[in-house]
């Protein structure tokens, strides 16, 4: 019995240890091709080396709308660090629309209009607002579905940008 018992417990520490550093992967940022308002490529390259929140949102949708001066707050405290927002447009407003209402509310980052809707799907987006928390290697941390909480996210945002 006790010749069993010593590998048996090694393989229950091999497995626990296993577990413990798979359960901690994050999944890459999916890949994506936008321009931003300005003609700019907005890519998943650019996740590389910053805290990324990826916001799903479009202006004639209710909760992007009450959610929108968080982000914008959210993007100004972290100003000057290797945080950034980009907030990606889903196709259910024009692009004068969405050109009116960044100009309107002078949106500090940046803004792209996903035309197609390809990027969204890609991101199995099908309500807004829609958001992905990236990390500085370009891993998804978390999603959020609707409206964060504002106050857990910026303590995530904080403690990725100490590392």
């Amino acid at each position: 019995m006790k010749k069993f018992l010593l590998p048996a417990l090694a393989v229950l520490v091999c497995a626990l240890v296993a577990f413990a550093l798979f359960a901690n992967q994050r999944p890459a940022a999916t890949p994506f091709s936008l321009l931003d308002l300005n003609n700019q490529p907005v890519t998943e390259q650019q996740l590389q080396g910053k805290v990324t929140l990826i916001n799903f949102w479009y202006p004639s949708c209710p909760g992007c709308v009450i959610e929108m001066p968080k982000l914008i707050d959210t993007q100004n405290q972290f100003a000057g660090t290797a945080y950034q927002t980009i907030a990606i447009s889903l196709p259910f407003n024009t692009e004068a629309e969405v050109r009116a209402y960044v100009a309107e509310k002078k949106l500090p980052f940046t803004v792209a209009i996903d035309k197609s809707g390809q990027v969204g799907d890609a991101y199995k987006v099908t309500l807004a607002p829609n958001s992905f928390l990236i990390d500085k290697q370009g891993k998804v941390i978390k999603a959020y579905l609707g409206e964060p909480d504002w106050a857990e996210l910026h303590q995530l945002i904080a403690s990725e940008l100490k590392q």
